[in-house]
């Protein structure tokens, strides 16, 4: 259950798989939308026209309930869509998972293009949400099951790379607006049609996942897929991988039967159990490391902290977050997952803590204020590699056959605590009664250290890693930090049956 070319190095992948690359790439560009989607959400509350558009002409800040309000709901519709849109990606397929999301985004834009008041933008969030989310628990998964196994963590990533460039987008387009047209809110939104235009025709041409394919029997569909992604290749064996794969289902569907780990709450039995509970941490994990105050609300941040132009600090955190992605994404197959995520969210940690003791003096100063900025950089540029890495353990930990449940109800299970701090951030930040500001910080340094702790001891190494060794070591319930250096039957039983065969020069 492990073929031959798993054994290349990750160089060696990176050279011949140039058209799975391609594809997946392309796949992962959706994500520049989700990116922009999330920093509009965050930075257009501090534009004039739309201050004015949705309040009224005197006010300055937009009240922290209203700005509550559109950070929650919008992570109630990532929530949301998560969850229904499983049962499609099961059942269906991962394309017309990608083509239903694709809708809702047609939904959300075209709301959020003609809102005139909080209400309505009030629902443009609630269908942003819902896509964000619906893409956010398909496209690492479809990229998972598409690229080959040494190449995973870097397409995996390769979708958080897109998202932090759309985040950019965001905040230029914001930041440059608010310098020379001050009142245009517009103009940024209406650019999205562009990017979903794109998109949908990526949805149409990319081929469907070979291992949903091989999970329902559809061999036929399966070998046609990998003919199409790698049968170019000089020695690439197609019939090769579609063995791998149907025995590693078939595999795992004896087992679910012997452990009695069947129905549609499969995930949350037996070993299944503790794969949810891996496959969901990082990404909750983010959220208690105070996510909210450098990302999600961190124009409303600034703005609050009393910065003379927070647009231009989401643009500057933007650029964080794109060299902080193009590192995490070519090392992840190197170092591995577990270093690059645990260490650092303790770097976030720390970072907070930071930004809370420097509420407690005059940050308004130029000279703690850089002090601010430069912790918010420090905390985004270590925060956004990590969580990118959740979307691979969210992927890449689950068993093949319930692998878009878990993956789906993981990243819900984050989103539910993203909802409560959505709500509960503007408030700490600028409520009636707390008034916290920058001291913030203090909150989400001791929620992190909790967070990060229990990190250390769940979040086990799976780099380069097939899906049948990944299923031994849970069933061998071999100790979670130790996955890195142990030696699998599967890889045992590979190397002999690779030492029987002639080698195959790869071209």
């Amino acid at each position: 259950m492990r073929a031959r070319e798993d054994d290349l190095s990750v160089w060696q992948s990176v050279q011949r798989y140039k058209l799975v690359g391609v594809i997946a790439m392309a796949a992962a560009f959706s994500a520049s939308l989700d990116g922009y989607q999330i920093n509009l959400n965050s930075g257009i509350v501090a534009n004039k026209g739309f201050i004015r558009e949705m309040a009224n002409p005197e006010t300055k800040i937009i009240k922290g309930t209203w700005v509550s309000a559109w950070g929650g709901i919008q992570s109630t519709g990532q929530t949301i869509g998560q969850i229904l849109l499983q049962y499609v990606t099961e059942a269906w397929g991962r394309k017309p998972a990608l083509y239903i999301i694709w809708i809702t985004l047609v939904a959300s834009i075209f709301t959020e293009s003609f809102a005139s008041h909080a209400s309505h933008w009030l629902v443009a969030k609630l269908f942003a949400g819902m896509g964000v989310g619906m893409l956010q628990s398909t496209m690492p998964l479809y990229l998972s099951e598409i690229a080959p196994t040494q190449l995973r963590g870097f397409f995996i990533n390769a979708y958080s790379f897109w998202f932090v460039l759309g985040q950019l987008f965001a905040s230029v387009a914001l930041e440059r607006m608010d310098t020379n047209h001050p009142y245009n809110f517009r103009t940024p939104i209406y650019t999205q049609w562009s990017m979903l235009g794109l998109t949908g025709i990526i949805f149409a041409l990319i081929p469907e996942s070979p291992w949903w394919l091989a999970s329902k029997g559809k061999v036929d569909k399966t070998a046609k897929v990998l003919n199409r992604c790698y049968g170019h290749l000089e020695g690439y064996d197609v019939q090769e991988h579609i063995d791998v794969m149907t025995a590693t289902v078939a595999e795992e569907r004896r087992l679910a039967e012997a452990n009695a780990e069947l129905g549609e709450w499969a995930i949350f039995r037996g070993r299944n159990l503790i794969r949810f509970l891996i496959a969901g941490w990082p990404k909750i994990t983010q959220q208690f490391v105070g996510l909210t105050i450098f990302n999600t609300y961190a124009t409303y941040f600034f703005q609050n902290a009393g910065s003379d132009n927070p647009l231009l600090v989401t643009v500057i955190l933007s650029c964080v977050q794109l060299i902080s992605m193009t590192f995490t994404a070519t090392l992840t197959d190197q170092l591995g997952r577990r270093p690059l995520t645990v260490y650092p969210y303790g770097v976030t940690v720390i970072s907070v803590l930071c930004l809370g003791i420097i509420g407690c003096f005059n940050y308004e100063k130029s000279s703690t204020s850089s002090l601010l900025i430069f912790f918010a950089c420090l905390a985004t540029f270590s925060t956004t590699g990590a969580s990118a890495i959740g979307y691979a353990y969210a992927s890449e930990i689950p068993q093949q056959r319930l692998r878009a449940r878990t993956a789906a109800w993981a990243l819900a299970s984050s989103n539910c605590i993203s909802i409560m701090f959505s709500f509960c951030t503007p408030l700490m930040i600028n409520g009636p009664t707390t008034k916290w500001g920058v001291k913030t910080g203090f909150f989400y340094a001791a929620t992190g250290s909790i967070a990060v702790t229990i990190s250390w001891f769940i979040l086990p190494e799976m780099t380069r890693r097939t899906p049948a060794e990944i299923d031994e070591l849970f069933e061998k319930r071999v100790n979670l930090r130790k996955f890195k250096n142990y030696v699998t039957d599967v890889q045992l039983r590979a190397d002999e049956q690779h030492h029987q065969t002639a080698p195959v020069k790869y071209a």
